[in-house]
Order: structure tokens, then sequence, then C-alpha cells
């Protein structure tokens, strides 16, 4: 691919590791943010569901948090509700970004660290594998994925959702996007949701990176030939799949 420029869409973050990766290395890259993540505020009347769900945090067994952009939006919240967690309650993050959140507000949690997302709490969380008359409370955006929420429903557990943000694709940034895909080395796609909304049917043999084999999934089925798939989606495993990508030392 020469020195064509890797194409990353993700949502904006404050410090985005990832990108810095690519920036050591070198490697040219086009950061193009075609969604935002747009906090709840507190003039919104959906928030008062996320009050109502934090004020009864001592209801819950275990509070799951969906994503990093949940754990920075929804631990302040508790922070501010609860001067000491309730009793017996348990936190859990999807991951290590998710978890790295925790450590400014002192509060204990754990996470899959063999497979950082919900395929590896299910997996790899004990607390998860029998969850009967559990009550649990999902932090998450924008109504997400439902499979976490039915396989504990399945399991015995009783689900509530607290959503806290929305996820929202800019038009203007997902035009600029498609636009440049014809000069970009590879694409990269942290989401699902974000494969769907660069889905250009002339574009399909750009080599694509994905942080999962669900998303690489959805990847072939929407016809895309050259699939990466990193180990996971922490950003020192998206990285060396680009590496592979671009067929880099």
């Amino acid at each position: 691919m020469g020195n064509k420029p890797v194409l990353v869409v993700r949502p904006l973050r404050e410090a985005d590791a990832f990108l810095a990766l690519l920036d050591q290395a070198s490697i040219p890259f086009n950061y193009i943010p075609i969604m935002q993540i747009q906090p709840l505020s507190k003039n919104d009347n959906d928030f008062r569901a996320v009050s109502d769900c934090i004020g009864r945090l001592e209801q819950f067994d275990q509070v799951i948090f969906i994503s990093a952009n949940a754990a920075e939006i929804g631990l302040p919240i508790i922070a501010q509700s609860w001067s000491v967690l309730p009793e017996g309650i348990e936190l859990f993050a999807v991951g290590q970004q998710t978890a790295d959140v925790f450590s400014e507000f002192n509060y204990p949690v754990s996470f899959p660290e063999k497979q950082p997302n919900t395929e590896g709490l299910l997996q790899e969380i004990a607390q998860f594998q029998n969850l009967q008359g559990k009550s649990v409370l999902i932090l998450r955006g924008g109504q997400g994925r439902q499979t976490l929420g039915e396989e504990l429903t399945r399991r015995g557990a009783s689900i509530e959702y607290c959503e806290l943000y929305q996820r929202q694709i800019q038009p203007q940034k997902l035009v600029e996007a498609k636009q440049f895909m014809s000069e970009a080395g590879c694409l990269v796609v942290h989401s699902g949701e974000l494969l769907q909304a660069m889905d250009i049917p002339q574009n399909k043999h750009i080599p694509l990176v994905v942080p999962s084999d669900r998303i690489a999934l959805m990847a072939h089925k929407m016809g895309y030939q050259n699939v990466q798939v990193a180990e996971n989606a922490l950003p020192k495993s998206m990285f060396r799949a680009v590496i592979q990508s671009l067929g880099v030392e």
C-alpha cells in the first residue's frame, strides 16, 4: 500500500493511545471522527431515568460499565450520588481501558483480561456464570447491543439498562471520511456501527482492521475481501493489526 495513510473513524477521545502509537511509529494516518459521543444533559428528560437508576444503586448486585465512555460519564454521577458505595455491590468493566477510568475514583472493579469485550465478560467472570436471583444494572449508551443483557437474563439475572449517552453519526465527517477512502492504505473501525456507517460498495477491496471476530464476520458479509482481526480492541492490539495489514515492520 506504499505510504498511503491509515483512515481512523472512531469517536473523538481526549487522549487516544491508538493514534499515539501510529504517530510514534511514523505511520501516516488521517483521523476523521464520524461519530460523536453525546452525554445526556441534566435538562434532558431521559436524564431523569439516569438519576433514578443511580439513586437505586443499592438494589443491584452487579453494575456493568459497557465502555470507557460509560465509565467516564457514569462514575462521576455515582460519586456525586453516593459518598460510599452500597455494601455488597460489585462493579465490572468490559475491558482494561474501561477499568482504567476507575482509578481516580478508587472504586474496586473487575474485568475480563483475556478477552476484553462483552463475550469475555460472559466467559471469564465467575460471578456471571450463575445469576439466579441476581439484579444487574448495565450502564451504556444509546440502545447498544442486546447480546450481553439477553445472555445474563438467560442465566437467571434481572436486567436493567441505564442509557448515559447517545452515539451520533456526524454527516459532514462521514462524507469527508468516505471521500478519503480511495486514498487510504487501510480503514480502521472499532465497532460494527462505524463499519456499517462507512459502507461503500466500491471500496470493499480496501484492507480493513477490526477488533473482533464478530465485526470481522459482519465485514465479510458486507463484502470486504481483506479483513485483519486484532486480538482485541486495546490500542496495542489494534496497532499490531494495522502493522500486519499494511505489511510493514
